[in-house]
């Protein structure tokens, strides 16, 4: 049984697997994707199943906000994130905002 205000730590999946349907109000999450980083071995290799559950567990009218990248490869980026929001479109989700934002590159000075 999942209570309000309680922390767990625990495979996304797992969790959701007791939460009753329309349990959650709001869902924000940076998960890994395409092996950008190193994730203490956890990776996105279940996304749809994930998304399904999100969409078990989310209220109608509920939020989830999912923050992630493309890897770009000798100039062609992989198109992770515009898979993923169609994804989320095709199980049922609306799509509400895709936001794009130019991310200095590292070590780059912000002050011209």
């Amino acid at each position: 049984m999942i209570r309000l205000n309680e922390i767990r730590h625990e495979n996304c999946l797992d969790t959701m697997k007791v939460m009753s349907d329309a349990f959650v109000d709001l869902v924000v999450t940076s998960p890994p994707y395409d092996a950008m980083r190193e994730y203490g071995g956890y990776k996105l290799e279940h996304f749809e199943k994930i998304a399904t559950n999100l969409y078990r567990v989310v209220k109608v009218g509920g939020v989830v906000i999912w923050v992630i990248g493309d890897q770009t490869v000798k100039g062609n980026e992989s198109g992770t994130s515009f898979r993923q929001a169609l994804y989320f479109k095709e199980i049922g989700f609306n799509l509400f905002d895709t936001m794009i934002y130019l991310k200095p590159p590292r070590g780059a000075c912000g002050d011209k």
